[in-house]
């Protein structure tokens, strides 16, 4: 299916909003509905092992619409927003190819916009370069790094959430290959749109923190702690590495201080919930 035919295409539906804001739910009704099938558009929620932490489809909701994008990547693996944008690209077609709706569930919004406006094929990735930065985050943190970002890439600093050091190198590392910023080099070579029909899902700020509340109590009481658990004994066997992309997800960071006896449940508990908040 070409571009052409792409802008024909008007049933392709995303929903986006903040944590906690119900896009799966409401994708469940819809693919209910429209005999639609849900894509994910979940950066974490791609991962083996982490389904209760990162509140992916359950198999009773995997049973009732089919899912793609969904707990089937190991917690090791790294998988790039521009992977997603083309693998996610040619499962929608083949969707539509079937004559049902694809329905984009989206908690990560470079992820949606990979989806539907692309992501440019920069420098390839230099490991020297990243292995440098990443020394420094570990001998410095982070601040530093976000600050010389904002002197060379003002709009990719604002850009990037505080807690993202990712995005950070890759920006940086652009910056360094190329002497350019990467938001410059992302409107010159952003390749072709593919046309989505998108809503959002809005709640007031305090209706959304009693919503977080609850999902968390929810995830603690299906088994959030035992599922930390099992990752850090594999980390301990050394087949996780501890920097690995699982185990750095909200959530996890800090039932893994607690599992290490570093602070109390329920501290780990208020942080992952202000943490849940300062994102949504």
């Amino acid at each position: 299916m070409g571009a052409g035919k792409d802008r024909l295409a008007p049933h392709r539906i995303v929903l986006v909003g903040a944590t906690s804001s119900g896009k799966s739910l409401v994708a469940l009704d819809l693919a209910d509905r429209l005999g639609g099938e849900i894509v994910g558009a979940d950066s974490r929620q791609i991962y083996r092992g982490l389904e209760i932490g990162t509140e992916a489809p359950t198999l009773a909701d995997r049973a009732r619409a089919p899912h793609h994008f969904v707990a089937f990547l190991d917690p090791a693996e790294t998988y790039s927003a521009g992977r997603y944008g083309h693998e996610a690209r040619a499962v929608v077609r083949e969707i539509e190819s079937r004559g049902r709706v694809p329905i984009v569930a989206g908690g990560s919004g470079l992820y949606v916009r990979a989806l539907n406006q692309g992501i440019f094929h920069g420098p390839a990735r230099d490991d020297a370069i990243r292995a440098r930065l990443t020394r420094r985050i570990q001998v410095e943190g982070l601040e530093p790094l976000r600050e010389e970002l904002r002197r060379v890439d003002p709009e990719a600093h604002a850009s990037i959430l505080p807690g993202d050091p990712v995005r950070v190198i890759r920006a940086l590392e652009v910056h360094e290959l190329t002497g350019r910023p990467i938001t410059a080099l992302r409107r010159e070579r952003a390749p072709e749109p593919f046309p989505v029909q998108l809503f959002g899902l809005r709640w007031s700020r305090s209706a959304l923190a009693k919503r977080i509340a609850s999902r968390l109590d929810r995830q603690l009481e299906r088994g959030f702690l035992e599922e930390t658990r099992r990752l850090l004994e594999e980390m301990l066997a050394g087949r996780l590495p501890a920097d690995a992309p699982g185990p750095r997800t909200l959530g996890y960071r800090e039932l893994l201080a607690h599992l290490r006896d570093e602070t109390s449940l329920d501290e780990a508990r208020e942080r992952i919930a202000l943490k849940t908040r300062q994102l949504a």
